[in-house]
C-alpha cells in the first residue's frame, strides 16, 4: 500500500509538472529561467491593514465579497518567499501552489471555484504582495529599460488538485499598476482607507 501511494503522488506530480497552463502556453518543466522560493522583503513604515484590504477589494474581482482582514497597524518588515518566480517570453511571473481542496470531481475546479477560493482565503492579498515584490525586483534590477506595463505579467495561483480540470488548476491575476501604486504609497505610510479612494 505504501508503494501504491507512492506511486499515486509520482503520477499526480507527473501530471501537474506536465500539464499546459492556459496563462502562459506551456508546462511547468517547459519553464526556463525559474527561481524557485525567492525571498522577499517588504519595508513598511506605518502599514494599515485596512487600506490593503480595500485596494485588494477594488482592483482585484471587484464586488466580490470576502472576509475582512482584521484591523491592526504594520510596522517594520514584511518577508515572504514566492513558490516560483519565472521569465517566459519576454515577462516576468510569480508563481504561487495551492493543495486547496474544492472538491473530488476534476469538473469541481471550474473558474468561479477557484476565484471563490482565491477570496475565501484571501490568496488575493498574497498574490498583491508577491506581484510587488516582483514590480521591486524588476524596477532595481533592469532600470530604465524596466517597462512593467510589457514585462510585468502577472501571478498564477495553481491549485494542484485541479490540473485535470477546465482550467488546469490555473487562477490568473493580472498586474494591475494602479493596485501596486497604491500598495506602494500604503506601505510608505501614506493612508488612504476606503475602496472609493482605492479606486481613484
Amino acid at each position: 500500500r505504501i508503494f501504491d501511494r507512492s506511486f499515486a503522488v509520482t503520477y499526480w506530480l507527473q501530471a501537474v509538472a506536465s500539464v499546459t497552463l492556459p496563462p502562459l502556453g506551456t508546462s511547468l518543466q517547459g519553464l526556463r529561467g525559474t527561481v524557485p522560493e525567492m525571498e522577499f522583503w517588504l519595508p513598511s513604515q506605518h502599514l494599515p491593514v485596512a487600506r490593503v484590504d480595500a485596494l485588494c477589494q477594488a482592483h482585484l474581482w471587484p464586488g466580490q465579497s470576502r472576509p475582512a482582514l482584521p484591523e491592526r497597524h504594520l510596522k517594520g518588515m514584511l518577508m515572504g518567499f514566492a513558490d516560483l518566480v519565472f521569465e517566459h517570453e519576454g515577462r516576468y511571473w510569480v508563481m504561487d501552489y495551492k493543495s486547496t481542496t474544492l472538491g473530488l470531481r476534476d469538473a469541481d475546479y471550474h473558474a468561479q471555484a477557484l476565484t471563490d477560493a482565491m477570496l475565501r482565503h484571501r490568496y488575493d492579498v498574497q498574490a498583491a504582495l508577491y506581484l510587488l515584490a516582483l514590480h521591486r525586483l524588476l524596477a532595481s534590477r533592469l532600470g530604465e529599460a524596466y517597462d512593467p506595463a510589457e514585462q510585468l505579467g502577472g501571478a498564477v495561483f495553481l491549485f494542484m488538485r485541479g490540473v485535470a480540470g477546465p482550467e488546469r488548476g490555473c487562477c490568473l491575476v493580472p498586474a494591475q499598476l494602479e493596485l501596486l501604486e497604491g500598495l506602494e504609497q500604503a506601505l510608505a505610510g501614506h493612508a488612504q482607507t476606503t475602496a472609493e479612494e482605492a479606486r481613484r
